[in-house]
């Protein structure tokens, strides 16, 4: 028999012997994966079973009604609170259908557009005030709603007793300040130690009747008791009348006011809450002006879209830069200049009056080798 046919048959089997080899070993290999890949979606199904659970068990436990819905405001997820208020869903309702407002609905939009950012307002589902919170993921959105009612209570009170404790207030102050005029005009010629007490009596009825003043205005502003009546009102008389307000305190420190607000620029504003505004900024200037400083008034405008804006700038030591926006919170107090204090509310109601006029205020420092500080305030041309 010839070799060379048996010695291709050997030859041929060998390779159909590798090759049936490297395929159980491959399918081995895929088996294995598949045995991997198998674990592992159970692990992930095992995890998010378990986190589903923790949700369910925190939201169970919370007072707080919680509602998740997926990115067409569909709604995934209501926990026993929400039940309560809203009922059970059944098949899967909208966000709007389930909860009946469209504040809330709006919200959960605005948190979806905000990329993560957590929103918060407070709106109100029938009479009842509730504080909403909202959170949007990847494709989530989750809002928690917290009764509202207690602290809308608790600042209504705290608004009240404000409101009187300052109108309280203003009636002895007024007195305190007609008598320490008197005895400045009888006794403080003749007598230096009697006008240079009489002087501090005044400064300090002065800065106790601008608190007064400060918490009046800021209770009748939360309560929407302020009123604004936007008239064309010269813009040169607020500021004459703001500087002439504050005309003895600037000459206790002998602190110049540089006016150069143009005569003929007219914008539409209350004149008394405009005027309020003003003084409240020129009163934090002097206070942070050292003695004989110079405050300069300026205006410029109107800009492309009708606004004037009125600079007041100062030479005292600036703002911090972490401070350029606290400084408008209320009651925040950042560092005080020697011998004076102050409530915090100024620049707070200051920004509540120019958002009400449709205009605005921000704080820069000045450029080195400058020192101080400039508030800008804007209106609305006439």
């Amino acid at each position: 028999m010839d070799a060379a046919p048996v010695v291709g048959l050997a030859m041929a089997a060998l390779a159909l012997a590798l090759l049936w080899r490297r395929e159980v070993v491959a399918g081995h290999r895929l088996q294995r994966q598949a045995r991997q890949a198998a674990a592992e979606a159970e692990a992930r199904l095992t995890e998010a079973r378990e986190r589903v659970a923790w949700l369910e068990s925190a939201g169970s436990t919370s007072d707080d009604s919680l509602l998740v819905c997926d990115r067409n405001l569909t709604l995934r997820y209501a926990n026993p609170a929400a039940v309560e208020r809203f009922g059970r869903p059944a098949g899967g309702p909208t966000l709007i259908a389930y909860s009946g407002s469209l504040e809330l609905e709006q919200l959960a939009q605005d948190a979806m557009e905000s990329s993560g950012a957590a929103l918060e307002r407070v709106i109100r589902l029938g009479e009842r005030p509730f504080r909403a919170k909202a959170r949007s993921g990847e494709s989530v959105v989750a809002l928690a709603l917290s009764d509202a009612a207690e602290l809308e209570r608790l600042a209504r009170a705290r608004q009240d007793f404000v409101a009187n404790l300052s109108h309280e207030l203003r009636t002895p102050l007024t007195s305190l300040r007609l008598l320490v005029e008197t005895l400045q005009a009888q006794t403080g010629k003749r007598n230096p130690l009697v006008r240079e007490l009489a002087a501090k009596m005044a400064a300090e009825v002065e800065a106790m009747h601008q608190m007064a003043q400060e918490m009046l205005d800021l209770a009748a502003i939360e309560a929407g008791r302020q009123a604004v009546r936007l008239v064309s009102t010269p813009l040169g008389a607020i500021v004459d009348q703001a500087v002439g307000r504050l005309a003895d305190q600037a000459d206790r420190k002998r602190v110049e006011i540089e006016q150069q607000v143009p005569a003929g620029l007219d914008i539409l504003a209350d004149g008394e809450l405009a005027g309020r505004a003003v003084v409240n900024v020129l009163h934090n200037a002097i206070r942070y002006s050292p003695e004989a400083g110079r405050i300069r008034i300026t205006c410029r405008g109107p800009t492309p879209e009708g606004m004037l804006q009125l600079s007041i700038e100062d030479s005292g030591p600036g703002i911090p830069p972490a401070d350029l926006e606290r400084i408008f919170e209320r009651f925040y107090r950042g560092p005080q200049p020697a011998k004076s204090a102050g409530t915090g509310l100024g620049l707070a109601i200051a920004r509540h009056i120019l958002k009400a006029h449709g205009g605005r205020i921000w704080a820069e420092n000045r450029k080195p080798p400058q020192r101080g500080a400039v508030f800008h305030l804007t209106f609305l041309a006439a």
